[in-house]
């Protein structure tokens, strides 16, 4: 075996080639899914001309041809690259205002974390509003809520009532602006979370959509359950598992919001109602809303999936007044 100049030449292109999959994983290790970075498409062009030059030296053909072929997808796939990251930096002729909505109902331990994520929101428009609906809450969450008032500018509204849906009407009833954006008490959104949505939502009047979720613990089962989730929610245009949902003021209004007598499923029914009065549905998954796994630990991944399953089937079906007396067990 010989090592001379052009032998130590194709193996840094071949470097070149593992070190594109290395970034490939630490890009989409930080970002918790898969992506491919810029750097995998530079690292891809580089590698494929230097086996070119290395392959035109040894005379083979064998090696020659793949690298050829390969570089041109590799300049395709640099040029879409540059294309989406033009169009994500480019920003809305003007920002929206937005209404966050929390529903709490005995969430005092989970609520802090939620409402710093939100305080902490870099939106380049209007300062959004943030409104605590707090329904029927019989723990610490009143409490909590005061404290956090006390040193951000948020708005409280309580009411003895309890009920998701009934909370989410509550704060949507004291809202201003332009689009309700309903976070739940125990998800947490990243520091450009808003403006990502905003820029996600950019040149519609009338929309409906939710963001992709992530669990903020557990294992492989948990996390492929969630991708899965955010995978079959784009074609449903259903309720991501991210507890974010969001909607323009005037379409909201027009359904007369969330239906208070279904026990499960209503941010869906919400959306598809929605989407049927002609509201243009988003799916943002430019970022992840972290989320707890609660419902996954009570009563285990399949068993949820399936119980969530079960529930928007039988809302496509039209079976309203049915989902509206069904227990669905697994979800409570």
């Amino acid at each position: 075996m010989r090592y001379d100049e052009w032998e130590l030449l194709g193996l840094f292109g071949e470097g070149l080639f593992f070190a594109r999959m290395v970034a490939q994983w630490l890009a989409s290790e930080r970002q918790g899914r898969p992506v491919v970075p810029t750097l995998y498409w530079l690292l891809s062009l580089a590698g494929a001309g230097i086996l070119i030059c290395y392959a035109v030296h040894l005379g083979s053909f064998a090696v020659l041809l793949p690298q050829v072929i390969g570089i041109v997808f590799y300049v395709r796939g640099w040029q879409l690259d540059c294309r989406g990251r033009r169009k994500a930096g480019t920003a809305p002729r003007s920002w929206p205002s937005l209404s966050i909505i929390v529903p709490v109902h005995n969430e005092a331990a989970a609520l802090p974390a939620a409402l710093e994520s939100l305080a902490a929101q870099a939106y380049p428009g209007p300062g959004p509003e943030i409104i605590v609906a707090l329904n029927g809450c019989s723990d610490e969450s009143s409490r909590v809520a005061e404290q956090f008032a006390q040193k951000h500018s948020i708005r409280l509204i309580e009411d003895a009532r309890s009920g998701m849906s009934f909370g989410k009407n509550l704060g949507a009833r004291a809202a201003e602006n332009d689009i309700l954006v309903f976070v739940d008490a125990d998800t947490r959104l990243p520091p450009d979370g808003l403006r990502r949505l905003a820029e996600a939502a950019a040149g519609r009047d009338r929309l409906a959509g939710t963001v992709a979720g992530a669990p903020d613990q557990g294992g492989g089962v948990v996390r492929i359950a969630f991708w899965l989730a955010n995978l079959l929610v784009r074609r449903r245009k259903a309720h991501a598992p991210g507890g974010v949902i969001f909607i323009d003021r005037g379409t909201f209004a027009a359904i007369g919001g969330f239906d208070e007598n279904l026990p499960q499923g209503t941010s869906t029914d919400c959306l598809w109602r929605a989407v049927e009065t002609g509201a243009a549905y988003v799916f943002v998954d430019s970022f992840r809303a972290v989320t707890s796994i609660r419902r996954f630990r009570k009563t285990g991944v399949v068993r949820q999936m399936f119980a969530w399953r079960r529930n928007h089937r039988d809302l496509a079906a039209g079976r309203r007044a049915g989902v509206a007396a069904r227990d669905y067990g697994a979800e409570r």
